[in-house]
């Protein structure tokens, strides 16, 4: 008897070695989202970001939301995914569980344009997934704000002094849903440190209004940076480029010394964590068109 029992459970030990009776974790998957850059050197910033969440032990794959740039990178036999289609990767490969992370700055026109999208794929196959989280853009709350303006600071040129002002360059957005928090960050900047000031390419934070103030300064040297995930064609062109309107030709004109540095705040360690800990940190689990906070 004993040994037909023996038998028995040898056997069941075995079976279970091939055959797992409990149902497999669900997988995590993580997608990246992000307007985009065709621009290897720019890239960098992203193939950080990207890094770093690797390093962390997630599964990552890249969502692009600007068309024109997927279909080049595509056309050069790069695979980058539309939010619909990184959402379709994960359902076909048995990801149940998906955490989304935004790498925009601010919750601007981008930011919301991926949410409808992600809330309208969710109403027709949200039954693929347990859980689909949304991580928050960098700038999200006010520790948020306080984090990014220290790591910022933290990766400025040695070669900088407390003489020399600093000029950051973020997008903007001309249709004004980002401009809140941009201005709070220029407050914060400005706060901090009164030689820094942060403009933007478009929306209420004009470089004219800094020129204005940087006149009323001793400043004979002046520091452009972006205060932008890639230094992509803005940073290039706009701020740093030498065109009539670039910001850098314009400082040069009025006599200041400039200098560029040509780095996307996703090369920054610090703010590479900051989006990982928002990540890890999401409540928001979309599920049927709604956000759950659970």
């Amino acid at each position: 008897m004993r040994a037909g029992i023996l038998l028995a459970s040898l056997f069941v030990f075995s079976f279970s070695l091939f055959v797992n009776p409990f149902p497999a974790l669900a997988k995590e998957l993580t997608i990246l989202t992000a307007f985009g850059t065709s621009d290897m050197e720019a890239g960098k910033s992203l193939t950080a970001i990207k890094t770093a969440y690797e390093k962390n032990g997630d599964t990552v794959i890249w969502a692009y939301s600007s068309n024109i740039i997927r279909a080049k990178l595509n056309k050069e036999k790069q695979v980058v995914y539309s939010v619909t289609e990184a959402l379709d990767f994960a359902a076909e490969n048995g990801y149940k569980d998906v955490k989304i992370q935004s790498l925009h700055v601010v919750p601007a026109e981008e930011y919301m344009k991926i949410c409808r999208l992600i809330s309208r794929y969710m109403e027709s196959k949200g039954e693929n997934f347990n859980s689909v989280t949304m991580g928050h853009p960098l700038l999200s709350s006010k520790q948020d704000l306080d984090k990014t303006v220290e790591a910022v600071f933290s990766a400025l040129p040695k070669e900088r002094t407390k003489e020399d002002a600093l000029i950051l360059m973020g997008h903007g957005n001309d249709r004004g849903t980002g401009d809140l928090s941009l201005l709070a960050a220029a407050h914060a900047f400005h706060s901090a440190d009164p030689m820094v000031w942060l403009a933007t390419v478009e929306g209420a934070l004009a470089f004219d209004n800094v020129l204005a103030e940087l006149t009323q300064t001793n400043a004979q040297k002046v520091w452009l940076m972006p205060f932008m995930v890639v230094a992509g064609d803005h940073a290039k062109n706009d701020m740093a480029g030498e065109e009539e309107a670039s910001w850098k030709t314009i400082l040069i004109k009025k006599g200041y010394e400039v200098h560029t540095v040509l780095n996307g705040l996703g090369s920054n360690p610090k703010i590479q964590n900051l989006f990982i800990e928002h990540t890890k940190n999401s409540r928001d689990n979309i599920k049927d068109g709604t956000i759950i906070s659970r």
